[in-house]
């Protein structure tokens, strides 16, 4: 006569390892992906030509108008009136 069979039953502990496991691999690729999420974004985006030529333009102009802009003429004049300041302090105390 044919006997039935009985299902597995599964040990507690494969049941605590899936449960352990699967969310902290789920965590880990979470985790992966955030960090080098602009990385993954380039390889898919349409643009990424465009994107990558962009911002080295940009930064070369920026690189440009700040060696032409005259920076030192106000930063000179705030030191003057220190310096006054401090003169005038330093003869009251004498």
């Amino acid at each position: 006569m044919a006997q039935k069979k009985k299902p597995k039953k599964n040990s507690w502990l494969t049941t605590v390892l899936i449960y352990v496991f699967v969310p902290l691999t789920i965590w880990c690729l979470a985790f992966v992906i955030w960090l080098y999420w602009d990385d993954i974004a380039k390889v898919f985006s349409k643009d990424s030509d465009k994107q990558r030529n962009a911002p080295r333009a940009a930064r070369k102009l920026d690189k440009t108008t700040n060696d032409t802009a005259p920076t030192k003429g106000p930063q000179e004049k705030i030191l003057d009136d220190d310096r006054k300041k401090l003169d005038d302090i330093l003869k009251q105390r004498q």
